[in-house]
């Protein structure tokens, strides 16, 4: 059976929000069952923005990077109550002591006390090999006290840089010396079947072979074809068809019924159980909604020039997805309303 068409209800959403494209899809188990995009690549430029296209996922990419962290616990090469101190010994007596025994649980929730962001511009001018630019992030954030108490939810890029630089170190000590980007080449896109999937800004540069992201100009929407700078990947650089973002949320619907073939149930389980308030763990905030008959795992992703959301149901079995190549003030409101109509869409589909 064909995907119901979801290009109406983007085009509708597209116009109201002014946005230069859109693309979404309701996922039921494994299955596509919608699928639509509407709008244009690029503001100017004739060429549609397609359901095939390539989306930045933004912070979205943060789950991912748990998923790595579980295959390593899985590996008995961390735990989760694994400190700072233990993971980079050579590091520790440089490291603020409360810092040192943070644990790698911390990181995957934002409870480790980081700051939001460093000052990646300037570890990208070293023009060091990545790994070599998170690991003097690992130097950076753990020498200093903590920004936030340990323990209280804030909201960082660095926890899960640092979670990268942790799944690099864990590399070089299994002798396979691959850098993050490696990594989950190897261990998520590959076994998932995500061809798509890639870094950074999505298509070639100067060509309208993909979608553009799109920032406000002066209450125009302006192209921009630029990322975060690349040391940030572990927290949110991945790129992919929306289809294949599919195959990972479909990977994170099978582990919610303890199935997932990333990782071991119980670690799954861990991942995804929020250990402190609010309910963040593992790149997914834990919510409950009475339109999933439970808990509902979500995320929204943005390097502010793309946005994207996702809503998973684990009792009601589907998913749903939504993405638009413009990041300024309308795009998490148009996301929004945009799942809250691809959810009513599911309802529809499935009649209940």
């Amino acid at each position: 059976m064909m995907p119901r068409d979801l290009a109406p209800t983007l085009r509708t959403l597209a116009e109201k929000y002014k946005l230069p494209g859109a693309v979404g899809a309701i996922l039921r188990g494994d299955r596509i069952v919608a699928l639509g995009s509407t709008g244009v690549r690029k503001v100017g430029d004739p060429a549609p923005f397609l359901v095939t296209d390539t989306i930045h996922l933004g912070s979205d990419t943060k789950a991912m990077t748990a998923i790595l962290i579980g295959q390593l616990i899985d590996r008995n090469q961390l735990m989760f109550d694994t400190t700072m101190e233990e993971i980079f010994p050579d590091l520790a007596p440089a490291m603020n002591p409360l810092m040192a025994k943070n644990t790698v649980r911390n990181l995957l929730d934002h409870n480790a006390g980081f700051p939001h962001d460093l000052d990646w511009s300037a570890l990208d001018a070293t023009h060091l090999p990545l790994p070599e630019q998170r690991r003097k992030a690992v130097e950076q954030a753990l020498s200093v006290a903590p920004a936030t108490p340990i323990g209280k939810y804030s909201y960082s890029n660095v926890s899960y840089v640092v979670l990268g630089a942790i799944i690099e170190a864990k590399t070089i000590e299994a002798k396979s010396g691959k850098s993050w980007e490696e990594t989950i080449e190897r261990e998520i896109f590959r076994p998932l079947g995500m061809t798509s999937a890639g870094f950074g800004a999505p298509g070639t540069p100067g060509q309208v072979d993909q979608p553009w992201g799109h920032v406000d100009d002066n209450g125009k929407l302006k192209p921009i074809q630029i990322d975060n700078e690349p040391v940030l990947g572990p927290a949110g650089a991945v790129h992919c068809s929306i289809g294949d973002w599919s195959k990972f949320i479909a990977e994170t619907l099978h582990g919610t019924h303890g199935h997932p073939t990333l990782v071991s149930a119980e670690t799954f389980k861990q991942l995804t159980t929020p250990a402190l308030m609010p309910n963040y763990a593992g790149g997914w905030l834990v919510t409950l909604r009475p339109w999933a008959a439970g808990p509902a795992l979500t995320h929204s992703g943005s390097n502010t020039m793309w946005f994207c959301t996702a809503w998973i149901a684990p009792e009601k079995d589907f998913a749903v997805l939504i993405a638009t190549n413009y990041g300024g003030s309308s795009a998490a409101p148009a996301a929004d309303e945009g799942s809250g109509k691809l959810i009513e869409i599911n309802s529809q589909l499935s009649g209940s």
